[in-house]
């Protein structure tokens, strides 16, 4: 059981790391989605601010089309007079609000640019922390394993295997199955050094 603890470290961070992974990405897609959705809004109400406008266009030409039509059947001329003072000022009014609504068309086009690269930009972000977050956990199960005497890390189950290899010979080197080398006169008259190293 103690020989597979440092697998199971490893394995957990693993693990711990796929659902971080997991996680970043399920944020940034519905942040994405935000995005896409305030874009779509955006779009809808400059429509409706171009439909007014072309409400007030309509109504400036009926206004016009009236006045025209009461001066000739009470015998004014319409383009002089007050009848002309009074198109005038209904073309004025009616430039004004549709220049309003061509204004309001464009505010809210930018707004919602605005709003939705503030949701992509959060989206990035939160992606980045979820692969830094995967990397330190994969950091920290390799130094679990490696505390925990995982193979290729030294550790107790390194050194029982050099100690085991240090039988060979009198004096004689010889390389043991961790990467090390065992010097030594006997069997147990070894000691483990740093990285698997065994001297006499």
């Amino acid at each position: 059981m103690a020989a597979a603890l440092p697998f199971l470290a490893l394995a957990a961070a693993g693990m711990g790391a796929v659902a971080q992974l997991k996680s970043g990405q399920a944020q940034a897609s519905g942040l994405r989605s935000q995005a896409m959705q305030t874009r779509m809004k955006a779009k809808g109400e400059s429509l409706k601010y171009k439909q007014q406008g072309v409400a007030v266009l309509e109504n400036i030409l009926q206004t016009q089309s009236t006045l025209n039509a009461r001066g000739a059947a009470g015998g004014i001329d319409p383009f002089s007079g007050s009848a002309n003072a009074l198109q005038q000022y209904a073309l004025a009014q009616g430039a004004k609000e549709n220049y309003t609504t061509m204004d309001n068309a464009i505010i809210a086009i930018r707004s919602g640019e605005m709003q939705a690269n503030e949701y992509e930009s959060a989206a990035r972000s939160a992606m980045s922390q979820a692969k830094m977050g995967a990397i330190m956990t994969m950091l920290q199960g390799a130094g679990s394993y490696a505390m925990l005497g995982g193979p290729g890390f030294g550790g107790a189950g390194a050194g029982a295997g050099a100690v085991a290899g240090s039988a060979t010979g009198a004096g004689g080197g010889t390389l043991t199955p961790f990467g090390g080398v065992t010097w030594g006169q006997g069997v147990g008259t070894g000691k483990l050094l740093p990285g698997g190293l065994v001297g006499a």
